[in-house]
């Protein structure tokens, strides 16, 4: 022993926390751990001038002549016993604490309170804290190293000593920073510190706290995905209900244990008892308390100890944090669900969302001066929804502010998984999104690991009937339960059941779930097989649902294909995957299957006016296919056709035109999908300014067509021709032409394309000065439209409702709807046709001759500023 400091000197106490347990557990191994421990330990006493003054088993008694060396020696045997591969894969967890004094010298060491005090600091400890008393933080006077600070713990009562002692935490890079209250006298409420005030969650509080602080329920279990928040909102609602529980509220972090057992000793730990589920039982018995339980899905018996505490000690209600329920019959469950995100594209719906709130007041912890601003707003909810709104992955994402613009950590998103947090008290299992969800995903058995990997091919969730055509691989000829198949992953919170548009269930995967799943799929080679199961569902979900939209079931139709229109957007990228096909042997042509595809969609992209998308989609598709004439390939190139058409290329729609017209004469065609061929070749070749070629293109498709006059195209020819006889002036003709085809396509039940071909009639009434007439069709026809909204469908009513209100002389209005409808065609990707600029250009330019340029350029301005919508309601509602 060197010699002895004297004066004013800093004693360090430290012990391995709960060394009989540790014991226990290790057996003959315990004497290396024990070995390996004061190795450790002595070499950062020597490195840090310290007096080692007394070693009896695994304790230390030390004394340093300054406190900056009693803290740096501590925070260097901390991160050196933090880093030690332990037997057993165990870890050994030392508490310390520190006091600065002036005991008294004797006999080779000291005596008086201040050993005393520097004891008790020691033992109001948790393993791998170190904690210091008020005097030592005074005479450290804030000189510690860079990465080295001190956390106030408050006032705290230690024993056998009289006054209040304000204790710190030495928080340190490398070194946890979360740990359970104190283990001191009058702190029976032992929780966690959060660094920030909870985030979103006032209604579940408010619900629970109902719950739990009326007795209502004695065990409540908190669920949801890693990440959800569980913890945190446990924690809050436990220090909400301190006043409820007269002997206290206790958190019991169980995330390191394994066994029941394990449960025991934690418990004991926590509550300051003798371990063993005997002495746990017969403390508890006697308390009227609030438990925290944090971290039960991978613990085996856990059911049986919380039923076991139910039972016997009467006076406990339990909190508690699972992945999965303990499906017991006192279990109240808890769903957590992740933070909502903005709903809408504004500063002030990004301001309301609770993920939002998180992002922020986590990113200003790094930088200080982070704002949301009308500028960064777009990006911030793009990256909240991206995160699925999961507090982990937006506490994880908000640090790396500190180097990356909101910007830029949105063209990251697609390593979301492996974004990492540098946070000291996070446990491992939390440091990345893909740890958090393998937690879950390893603790399943294997039959649900390879059910869980196989749904991650879905977007925006499925329902039970395409959970049973991608669940098939052939091993069952009955095929699987698919709610059976489920049920594990809705337990393990890796999977959640929402209803469906028809009621039934359906199931969802958050993208950083489903992220992890493929992952998973791609780890087994059975990505691709996987896929092509679900390209084949979706074909056939298509084809049958398709068809439907020109039934009496149009609505039902029209809302399954919303609602699977991500998946089918996924089939169709499969489809076109190079990568995905090189090197498979999954037999199955791609192409047929994207050309099948997308021809049963024509129907719901021609309804929806999805031409863009249509567009975006059917030119790869046919590039892919090659030059071999099919039936497939014939349709496509007609539906192109007509969609280029209408986006304003009609060039590039004349040429696919004439190829669609070939291929379907060279198939030997002679019905309904040549008549329709003809149809779109012949309007494209009108809006390229050749209306006398586009007649002969369209007589000839009514030759074709005449026979198909209850469900072909006959009626939308007639509307076609009309339009062209109106463009050459021949109005009289084209109203003859317009009031025939209404009749047939009102006859066959086509009420949609009644109501365009109504529209197109409109048109020529105002052109032929029936300007009222054509005023009361539009405004009979509008509510139709803003009731089942298509942007196509919006910009040329709002567009030619607007030439008649010029006509009418009411320019303002007319003027308004011009500058909205110009907005929309921007952000849409619909182009004016050269046509339709000939035909209300006088209309608009009478509204510009009579407003002065100021008030003109107001008004438009004030209509782009201005939905279509809200500008047509107006009209309707006068």
């Amino acid at each position: 022993m060197g010699t002895l400091p004297s004066g004013t000197v800093t004693l360090l106490f430290s012990d391995i926390e709960g060394s009989t347990v540790l014991l226990g557990r290790l057996g003959p191994a315990y004497a290396d751990a024990l070995g390996a421990h004061r190795r450790i330990l002595r070499s950062a006493w020597a490195a840090h001038r310290g007096t080692e003054l007394g070693t009896e088993g695994d304790s230390f008694f030390v004394a340093f002549e300054a406190a900056g060396d009693a803290v740096s020696a501590a925070v260097r045997a901390q991160r050196e016993l933090t880093r030690f591969s332990w037997p057993e894969g165990e870890r050994v967890r030392v508490r310390m604490g520190i006091h600065t004094g002036a005991p008294t010298a004797y006999d080779g060491g000291y005596v008086g309170m201040d050993v005393h005090r520097c004891a008790r600091v020691a033992g109001a400890a948790h393993g791998g804290q170190i904690v210091i008393s008020e005097a030592t933080a005074e005479h450290l006077g804030g000189r510690l190293a860079q990465d080295v600070g001190l956390l106030d713990l408050g006032l705290h009562q230690l024993k056998d000593l009289p006054e209040l002692e304000r204790l710190h935490q030495v928080v340190a890079d490398g070194l946890p920073r979360q740990f359970p209250p104190l283990k001191s006298l009058g702190a029976v409420s032992r929780l966690p510190s959060p660094a920030t005030p909870l985030v979103g969650r006032q209604d579940e509080l408010a619900q629970l706290a109902a719950l739990v602080g009326r007795d209502a329920a004695r065990l409540v279990t908190l669920t949801g995905s890693g990440g959800s928040g569980k913890t945190r909102l446990a924690l809050e609602l436990a220090r909400r209900c301190v006043d409820d529980f007269p002997d206290g509220v206790h958190f019991i972090p169980l995330a390191e244990a394994r066994t029941a057992d394990q449960m025991w000793d934690f418990l004991a730990e926590g509550l300051g008892t003798a371990p063993g589920r005997t002495a746990v039982l017969g403390r508890l018995g006697t308390l009227r308390l609030l438990l925290v339980f944090d971290n039960l899905e991978q613990l085996d018996g856990a059911d049986g100890v919380v039923a076991q505490i139910l039972r016997d000690a009467r006076g406990v209600t339990l909190v508690v944090t699972s992945r999965s329920p303990l499906h017991l019959a006192e279990e109240h469950e808890y769903p957590v669900s992740p933070l909502a995100v903005p709903r809408d594209e504004n500063l002030a719906s990004a301001q309301a969302s609770p993920a939002v709130q998180l992002f922020v007041q986590q990113g200003q912890h790094v930088r200080p001066d982070f704002e949301l601003r009308a500028e960064n707003a777009a990006d911030v909810m793009a990256l909240c929804r991206g995160l699925d709104g999961l507090p982990l992955a937006i506490e994880i994402a908000s640090a790396r502010l500190k180097v990356l613009t909101p910007h830029a950590l949105v063209a990251r998103l697609n390593t979301r998984l492996d974004l990492s947090t540098t946070m000291h008290d996070v446990a491992d299992r939390q440091r990345t999104l893909r740890n958090t969800i393998a937690w879950s995903y390893d603790l399943l058995p294997p039959g649900a690991q390879s059910v869980f990997a196989r749904l991650g091919v879905f977007d925006s969730g499925a329902d039970l009937a395409a959970v049973s055509a991608v669940l098939d691989d052939g091993s069952d000829p009955a095929g699987a339960d698919p709610l059976e198949a489920i049920t594990p992953l809705v337990d393990a919170s890796l999977l959640m059941v929402t209803e469906n548009h028809d009621g039934e269930p359906r199931v969802e995967l958050l993208e950083t779930v489903r992220a992890f799943a493929v992952d998973r799929l791609v780890s087994t080679g059975a990505l691709d097989s996987v896929r092509a199961q679900h390209a084949r569902h979706y074909l056939r979900v298509v084809e049958t649902v398709g068809r439907q939209l020109r039934g009496d079931r149009f609505w039902q139709a029209r809302e399954e294909l919303d609602a699977e229109q991500s998946n089918v957007r996924a089939a169709l990228r499969w489809c076109l995957d190079a990568e995905a096909e090189a090197g498979t042997d999954i037999t199955v042509d791609r192409s047929e299957l994207a050309l099948r595809l997308c021809w049963g969609l024509c129907d719901y992209w021609t309804d929806g006016a999805k031409y863009v998308e249509a567009r975006q989609w059917l030119e790869p598709v046919i590039d892919r296919a090659g030059t071999t004439s099919s039936s497939e390939l014939a349709r496509c190139l007609s539906f192109l056709t007509g969609a280029l058409a209408t986006i304003g290329e009609a060039e590039e729609a004349r040429r696919r035109g004439l190829q669609a017209v070939s291929m379907l004469r060279d198939l030997g065609d002679t019905g309904y999908e040549l008549a329709e061929a003809l149809r779109v070749y012949a309007v494209a070749t009108h809006y390229c300014g050749d209306p006398g070629a586009a007649r002969l293109l369209l007589e000839e498709a009514l030759e074709v067509g005449r026979g198909l006059t209850d469900g072909g195209p006959y009626h939308r020819i007639l509307d076609n021709l009309a339009n062209v006889e109106s463009h050459e002036r021949n109005y009289h003709r084209s109203l003859e032409l317009h009031e025939e085809a209404i009749a047939l396509a009102q006859a066959a039940g086509h009420s949609g394309a009644a109501r365009v071909w109504q529209h197109n009639r409109a048109c020529v009434l105002r052109l032929v000065g029936r300007v009222a007439e054509a005023r009361d069709e539009m405004l009979d026809l509008i509510p139709a439209a803003l009731r089942h909204p298509s942007t196509w469908n919006l910009i040329t009513i709002a567009e030619d409702f607007g030439a008649i209100l010029a006509d009418l002389g009411k320019h303002h209005d007319a003027v308004k709807l011009l500058g909205a409808v110009d907005a929309l065609r921007e952000r849409s990707g619909y182009p004016r046709a050269r046509l339709q600029e000939s035909e209300i250009h006088d209309a608009f330019a009478a509204s510009e001759a009579c407003l002065s340029p100021r008030d003109w350029q107001d008004t438009y301005q004030w209509g782009r500023n201005t939905s279509v919508n809200v500008l047509l309601e107006a009209h309707v509602t006068d």
